[in-house]
């Protein structure tokens, strides 16, 4: 059974920090004793302890339930929406539900970077983006994104920001084609994509097709590594140690066919506001170790700390 320990207190603290426009979420961010191998296999131990959140749209509904609604209807709370669009040629009782897309993403670190696994649920893999797709436009296929607030600014709102970095992950093989990883760093307040090998070297990750292993019939696994000596290249000041804070939010990019923009989900935060990513706290609670992993939900692992 998956631990829940919110408390009644506990939760009428985020709501109310929810109302104020600030996500007040806090988990500990477990580090590797040794890193993972890059490849999509999640093993027994490898990712033993790491910290496990979901993408989804149950995720969103009991977002809601906890820190309140910016619009029920259209499936947005305070921290997650549901962007997801039913495509022409999609199963109309799959689109924009879990059966659609969703991931379950576990994420740890040590002293060369930041590590995630997701798991994803599909029913329709698309990473071709279109014949007249701009290449940068990671947005048009099936991919993982996550938006970091390096430097813990808590400040900047699209189109400004000071310190948040997008690094996007195609669900295909690195190295497949020339865009299966973009990197949007902040100059001068302003994203800024690129691709230049020379500029992401260092990011990898490991790619695997996984069938309808996670309930879909398209799923796939992503594997990354984010080294912190690559993103000192743009807005990260310092390596992280132990005590360190960052804000993340995730996004799951699903065309599912679309040469535009085909859907997606926001969790953890609103991808536009700073202020409202959740919050990673860096520990030296080990992960990665032999051991029986921590079944733990998203909210199984909240600290009773906030902002």
């Amino acid at each position: 059974m998956k631990k829940v320990i919110l408390i009644a207190g506990i939760m009428a603290l985020l709501c109310s920090a929810a109302f104020a426009g600030l996500n007040p979420l806090v988990f500990e961010l477990p580090k590797f004793a040794q890193p993972p191998v890059l490849d999509g296999v999640r093993g027994a131990n490898e990712w033993a302890g790491a910290l496990e959140l979901e993408c989804s749209i149950s995720q969103i509904y009991r977002d809601g339930d906890a820190l309140g609604w910016r619009n029920l209807e259209a499936e947005q709370s305070e921290i997650s929406a549901n962007q997801l669009l039913a495509q022409e040629d999609e199963d109309a009782s799959l689109a924009q539900t879990d059966d659609d897309g969703m991931a379950t993403i576990w994420q740890a670190w040590d002293d060369e970077g930041f590590y995630y696994l997701s798991e994803n649920r599909d029913n329709i893999r698309d990473v071709d983006g279109g014949p007249e797709t701009d290449p940068t436009h990671w947005w048009i296929r099936d991919s993982m994104s996550l938006y970091v607030d390096l430097n813990y600014d808590r400040e900047g709102e699209e189109p400004n920001f000071i310190s948040m970095n997008i690094i996007n992950f195609i669900a295909a093989p690195m190295e497949s084609s020339d865009v299966t990883i973009t990197w949007e760093r902040i100059i001068e307040g302003l994203r800024a994509a690129t691709q230049d090998p020379d500029l992401i070297e260092g990011f990898e990750y490991g790619f695997r097709d996984a069938g309808d292993e996670f309930g879909g019939e398209a799923d796939y696994a992503i594997e990354g590594l984010l080294p912190w000596d690559t993103l000192q290249r743009f807005n990260l000041n310092d390596t992280p140690t132990v005590g360190t804070q960052m804000g993340i939010a995730w996004i799951l990019m699903d065309p599912d066919g679309n040469d535009a923009f085909g859907g997606q989900i926001q969790c953890w935060g609103w991808a536009g506001e700073v202020a409202n990513y959740t919050t990673l706290l860096f520990t030296d609670t080990p992960a990665g170790v032999p051991g029986t992993s921590v079944q733990a939900d998203s909210w199984g692992r909240i600290k009773s700390t906030f902002n």
